[in-house]
């Protein structure tokens, strides 16, 4: 990024610079003044006047925060006028200076490269992995790696790969890339992590209209990122993997797919990488006579945009996040809303999960030099590791039934103080609304007017699950609701990790065989052994689930993944493969960190845990750890098959 230019184009047009500097955010102006000027005397005055960092937690004096506006003006002309090149990091001191003032708190020095590479100064992505020497370009003749995925993941993937002239291919089983954001459409459908940072660090976009992006815009996003790097002809579309089975004498994965027309096809790869989610094949409840409904069923994740809801009766199974935003999307238009719930969720209200974007804010992204790094700055603390400490067991808190620590038990009574006000006099609803468990103990969802939503006359809140579906209506608790149309907001078969995709390594072993149905493990959630040059982009115990953005966790991965690569490729090695040592090792830590934290709870229930109560879906480590974990590889954890990579076979 050339930042002079940057700071001449935003001067160009002083009636758009003053207009989106009078609106936009005061604390990233503050960071750019101080970093354009070097000037500490504002950054202390306001230091006092931050508390975190969304933009709401701060009361910066309106003739501080004008002397700020005004000083970003004028440092931006001055800048312009002098034309010298701009640094584009500050010195360490001021820097860390200025990370703990744009927070409102002292911020770890292990946090340090975590957020130089979240704020991309110079424009620099500084997770790419680089080539040692000269790119192999011998090694890398008759090379391909199989990607498996076009979502976020996968595209993420494919931009490594292609930086580094590493020949790719991605099998997508949709029409169109997005993964999930293409598949959910329902209404109401969107983030709950604020999308500034739900997007690669590589790759921010200015144009978000809400802080909290809708499924169309999110989609949008991935779509310029496939068209920009030039990734679309590099996939195969409407083709799903069936198997894919690891040739030992060839050192290559045979790889069977199936087109939409039904035809089949093997491919060889040298490197096979998943990259294909955890959320994306519904989860159906074994209701009994729901086969037998007659009108439109479907579920949120396969929404049927061909049925009309207005006026209808609808039923809605499930309350978890696809339900908690489908229900107030859809309750004004429909007749009536009968909702079932099996169990309660926690939801926090954040005030900007309904907010659009201004302006100022969208042109100071685009234009203001350092302006996007502080706002993406601001929004990792606020939303990533600040709530971890909280999910932690203390041993001796004396209400373990209901929350975990001091901390725990204060969100849960501010959660319940929330949710009392928002019913009003319905306290007829607080017995069903309140959950028994701790905060975070299932996933914390964002408010969406759902409280509201259940004071209207048109709405009915069941409790105490389904007993049957007949042709025409839902019964639970004897009670028998009419229906027009069956909503399934019932989630997804998470833990059921690459199904129904049967992937065999060495020896003809299966993932399923070691995995069985809903017990995934793998070493950083990427590598297993006996698995050789295969990796997985949000694998097992990958998911964030006490906030942080699973967009960071996948470029963490991709990173590691590369210097995989790297390290097969520039040692010529047929393959790589995971030592048994280090997997049991990692996790067993992983286990041990999890019977510490809430989703272990043994009073909840939740998609994070399989049958046998063991937490398969989430990390339990705050994102810095898991960025430290990745940003190296050991090679000395691996086993290398020597011999000259495999020429994949067309």
């Amino acid at each position: 990024m050339d930042t002079l230019k940057q700071v001449r184009g935003a001067v160009a047009d002083q009636a758009a610079l003053r207009a989106a500097v009078a609106e936009a955010d005061v604390v990233p102006l503050l960071m750019t003044l101080t970093q354009l000027t070097g000037r500490r005397d504002l950054l202390e005055r306001a230091r006092p006047h931050i508390r975190g960092g969304w933009n709401y937690m701060q009361d910066i004096p309106a003739d501080l925060q004008a002397e700020i506006r005004a000083g970003v003006i004028g440092a931006l002309n001055d800048a312009a006028a002098a034309g010298k090149p701009i640094p584009v990091e500050p010195p360490g001191d001021l820097f860390e200076r200025m990370m703990e003032t744009a927070v409102g708190q002292k911020v770890p020095e292990i946090y340090r490269d975590v957020l130089m590479e979240e704020a991309c100064f110079d424009g620099v992505d500084r997770r790419t992995v680089t080539w040692r020497g000269a790119a192999p370009t011998e090694r890398l003749r008759g090379f391909k790696a199989v990607v498996i995925g076009a979502g976020f993941s996968g595209i993420a993937m494919a931009i490594k790969l292609q930086e580094a002239g590493i020949p790719y291919v991605i099998i997508e089983k949709n029409a169109e890339a997005g993964g999930t954001w293409l598949e959910n459409i329902y209404p109401g459908c969107g983030v709950d992590t604020p999308c500034h940072f739900f997007s690669y660090a590589f790759e921010p976009n200015s144009e978000w209209t809400t802080y909290f992006a809708k499924q169309g815009e999110i989609l949008a996003y991935i779509l310029k990122c496939v068209d920009r790097y030039g990734i679309r002809e590099h996939i195969r579309f409407g083709e799903e993997v069936e198997r894919a089975q690891y040739d030992e004498a060839e050192a290559v994965w045979r790889i069977e797919t199936r087109k939409a027309d039904g035809t089949r096809e093997t491919l060889a790869a040298d490197v096979l990488i998943t990259a294909v989610g955890a959320l994306n094949r519904p989860q159906i409840p074994a209701i009994p006579g729901l086969d037998s409904f007659k009108g439109p069923k479907f579920h949120t994740a396969q929404w049927d945009k061909g049925v009309d809801l207005t006026g209808k009766r609808v039923a809605m199974i499930g309350t978890g996040a696809s339900g908690m935003q489908t229900g107030p999307s859809i309750a004004p238009i429909v007749e009536r809303l009968t909702i079932f719930q099996r169990s309660p969720h926690w939801a926090i209200r954040h005030p900007l999960y309904h907010s659009e974007v201004p302006e100022g804010v969208r042109w100071a992204i685009r234009h203001i030099p350092f302006y996007s790094s502080w706002f993406r700055f601001q929004l990792f603390w606020a939303a990533s590791d600040g709530f971890h400490g909280t999910l932690q067991v203390d041993p001796e808190w004396q209400h373990p039934d209901r929350s975990l620590n001091a901390a725990n038990e204060q969100m849960r009574k501010d959660l319940i103080a929330f949710i009392t006000a928002e019913l009003g006099d319905r306290t007829d609803l607080l017995e069903k609304v309140i959950p028994d468990y701790p905060p975070f103990g299932k996933r914390m969802l964002r408010e969406n007017f759902w409280f509201k939503m259940l004071r209207r006359e048109n709405v009915e809140l069941v409790t105490g699950g389904v007993e049957r579906v007949e042709s025409d209506a839902v019964v639970a608790n004897g009670v028998r609701y009419p229906a027009d149309v069956i909503v399934l907001a019932t989630g997804f078969q998470a833990a059921r990790m690459l199904w129904p995709m049967d992937i065999r390594g060495r020896g003809g072993v299966s993932l399923r065989d070691l995995w069985g149905d809903d017990d995934p493990r793998a070493h950083l959630g990427v590598t297993v052994p006996g698995f050789p040059n295969l990796f997985m982009v949000y694998g097992p115990n990958t998911n964030l689930a006490h906030g942080g953005s699973a967009i960071f966790h996948s470029e963490c991965q991709v990173r590691y993944i590369m210097l995989a690569l790297r390290e097969l490729i520039e040692s010529g090695s047929r393959s790589m493969e995971v030592r048994e040592a280090p997997y049991l090792a990692y996790n067993e830590r992983v286990d041990e960190a999890h019977r510490r934290m809430v989703w272990a709870h043994p009073g909840v229930g939740n998609w994070y845990k399989n049958a046998r109560g063991r937490v398969v879906m989430n990390s339990p480590w705050r994102l810095v750890d898991y960025r430290n974990m990745t940003a190296e590889l050991a090679p000395e954890e691996f086993v290398f098959e020597p011999g000259r990579v495999a020429q994949a076979a067309e």
